[in-house]
């Protein structure tokens, strides 16, 4: 829990100090504490709703997915073993992860925000702060993910990769936190071909170093890169400013169900995000 406060904190301070500055971009900075928390209920109901599950996006990432994770998981002792597991690997592999820290991201992230803020740049500047905001959520998203399944660590007691065997392995938060990052960026500068294939690179070797490190199963970073990636393109689709450059997004991208209150009684309202 103690990593959770200085990540939500970075991304709701600042809000608090520009209260009554408004931006010319649509991302208003002042409105993240109200937006990340609807975000939070929108992304932690989305398994329970059934527009979640259409055909196409179902055809496209579910089933992938599943299949995927399911053939890792069945292998991931395999995979693990079939590595030198040298101690240099280990020690070089976690240095090299450490470019996944949500510290590191919250740095390129805060630093890109700043850099537009300072500026005038509201491009650079909604890149920044949508970075931090995805960053936020798979913060919260992996840690209430770790508390579910508590899967042993490739180091841990007897090196199964049990569930429920009180470990924090699944899913890897610094894969997750790498590709949310990375997919922000990636979208934000689709035009921009070095954008997307830089970001997704250093995203990946974030991962397979952690495989490395032995800090992770395969199965965890694959899962964690998977989850950062769909948060990242959730969060850029929700608030992208369409006046700026950028992957297009269509108006339904941007609806969200919210449940309200009428003259007549309780209603489902639903509401275009910014």
């Amino acid at each position: 829990m103690n990593r959770l406060i200085p990540v939500i904190a970075a991304i709701l301070l600042p809000s608090v100090l520009l209260q009554g500055q408004v931006s010319d971009s649509q991302l208003r900075v002042a409105d993240t504490p109200k937006r990340f928390i609807k975000d939070e209920l929108s992304i932690f109901t989305s398994p329970f709703r059934r527009s979640s599950y259409d055909p196409r996006a179902t055809k496209k990432y579910l089933v992938p997915f599943v299949v995927i994770t399911a053939t890792l998981l069945a292998t991931d002792r395999k995979t693990s073993d079939a590595l030198p597991n040298s101690a240099d690997q280990t020690r070089w592999s976690g240095r090299v992860s450490q470019f996944g820290a949500w510290y590191s991201v919250a740095g390129i992230s805060g630093a890109t925000f700043l850099a537009g803020q300072l500026s005038g740049n509201n491009h650079a500047r909604e890149t920044g702060w949508l970075a931090l905001e995805s960053l936020g959520h798979t913060q919260v998203a992996t840690f209430a993910i770790k508390q579910l399944t508590n899967r042993e660590r490739p180091l841990d007691h007897d090196r199964r990769g049990g569930f429920w065997e009180g470990g924090t392995s699944f899913p890897s938060g610094h894969a997750a936190s790498a590709f949310a990052v990375a997919t922000v960026f990636a979208y934000e500068y689709r035009d921009h071909i070095a954008v997307p294939i830089t970001a997704y690179s250093l995203a990946s070797l974030v991962a397979v170093s952690r495989v490395g490190a032995r800090r992770h199963w395969l199965s965890d970073v694959f899962a964690g890169g998977s989850m950062g990636f769909m948060i990242g393109r959730y969060t850029y689709r929700r608030h992208h400013n369409s006046a700026l450059l950028g992957a297009k997004v269509s108006w339904v991208d941007r609806l969200s169900p919210e449940v309200g209150l009428s003259p007549t009684g309780p209603a489902l309202i639903w509401n275009i995000g910014n």
